[in-house]
């Protein structure tokens, strides 16, 4: 019996929530076993997944998309930058950098790739993962200036990631359909862009907080908020703005001017597991198997071009801020894992670059897979050569 799309979409939803049961039991993030489950059950193992549901997976990966920039909207408020301080700031600014840099360059010159796929390759490699990192230091009960300053730093990540990309998009999208345009236009017309899409995110931000103090429940701010995610999204989208920065712009803004932005954020968290689900299992199933062999040395060296930077790059940030020495040796090793921004990113270029899209998602969709299974093994290692393994315990007694 061949399924129909909502028999598919069940169907996805269970196999994703077995597999990331089944992922956590074996010690490694649940999105590593959505991404498994979708390669398993998807066009290049099984092919139980239809045509249908593949084709719509453009709708639904807008809507997981949205749904992730508002969330990583939402960290970005004036009172967590004052928390993290400048420091913070620097050091994740740079690490970010430095993988995307490294990347780059690593694209354009040793493996010859044009200069609009090693943009976006480099702007993808700036995005880390931070439940992988999240995961071992609660496991390692950790606890000290390395661990303090590597969950601050993830948590700023993200947000510093789709601005990278914002600008490395807009660049490459001028590449690709008008080379004629000098360089200082191509950046004028970028960040008038940048700032079209922080623009309408604000407009929107500004009327979900003049909203939701009239609603009467939970229920009502889950429609609002939704309803105002996906519009705000849409709009960019046909404004041809990104609806990642938005959708970003739309949650620090809700974040910033609400006083009730909590419960805000805790209505949309309530509902977005299903789609997060459904969207990472889809992103395996999509892998395209036959590019695999074409990108095989890109791939691997883009993984180990992107430690590197990172690595790198949190070195020089923690020795120009001054940073005590675990920190500057050891910090670059937890900001090794990149899944859920990264996976979003790659399907954004599929959708926005047909010609080079394909092949930057395969390569992402694969390397995130090996990064979710070293990852924690990176992060276990930086934290245990600072010396900070247990000592949360060891804090609290």
């Amino acid at each position: 019996m061949d399924m129909n799309i909502v028999l598919s979409g069940g169907f996805l939803l269970l196999v994703g929530l077995a597999a990331g049961r089944l992922a956590n039991f074996l010690k490694f993030p649940a999105v590593t076993g959505y991404l498994v489950a979708g390669i398993v059950v998807g066009p290049p193992v099984l092919n139980l997944v239809t045509h249908d549901l593949l084709r719509a997976s453009i709708w639904i990966s807008h809507g997981a998309l949205a749904l992730i920039a508002f969330s990583i909207g939402s960290e970005f408020t004036i009172g967590n930058i004052r928390r993290l301080g400048t420091r913070v700031l620097a050091i994740a600014a740079l690490e970010a950098s430095g993988g995307a840099v490294a990347v780059f360059l690593a694209a354009r010159f040793i493996f010859h790739q044009p200069t609009p796929t090693s943009l976006l390759f480099g702007a993808i490699a700036a995005a880390t993962a931070p439940a992988a990192t999240l995961m071992v230091v609660r496991e390692l009960k950790a606890r000290g200036p390395m661990t303090d300053t590597l969950l601050a730093v993830v948590a700023i990540d993200d947000p510093i990631c789709v601005m990278i990309f914002g600008v490395a998009s807009g660049i490459a999208a001028m590449l690709v359909g008008n080379g004629s345009l000098s360089f200082g236009s191509m950046i004028l017309q970028t960040v008038a862009e940048i700032v079209s899409a922080l623009g309408i995110g604000l407009a929107a931000g500004i009327l979900v907080t003049r909203f939701v103090t009239r609603l009467r429940d939970r229920s009502e701010a889950q429609v609002l908020v939704l309803g105002a995610i996906l519009a705000t999204a849409g709009l960019a989208i046909a404004a041809g703005l990104s609806p990642l920065l938005a959708c970003m712009a739309l949650g620090s803004a809700v974040g910033n001017l609400s006083r009730h932005s909590e419960a805000v954020f805790g209505a949309v968290k309530a509902m977005d597991t299903p789609v997060y689900v459904v969207f990472f299992v889809l992103s395996g199933a999509g892998l395209h198997v036959e590019l695999l062999r074409s990108v095989g040395l890109l791939g691997i060296g883009y993984v180990i071009f992107r430690v590197v930077g990172k690595v790198a790059g949190a070195a020089v940030g923690g020795a120009l801020t001054k940073a005590p020495a675990v920190v500057q040796k050891y910090l670059g090793f937890g900001l090794v894992p990149q899944a859920g921004v990264a996976l979003g990113l790659s399907l954004l270029v599929k959708q926005q670059f047909p010609g080079i899209g394909d092949m930057i998602s395969t390569t992402i969709v694969a390397s995130t897979v090996i990064y979710e299974l070293i990852g924690p093994i990176f992060s276990k290692m930086g934290i245990t050569l600072a010396g900070e393994v247990g000592t949360a315990r060891e804090n609290s007694v």
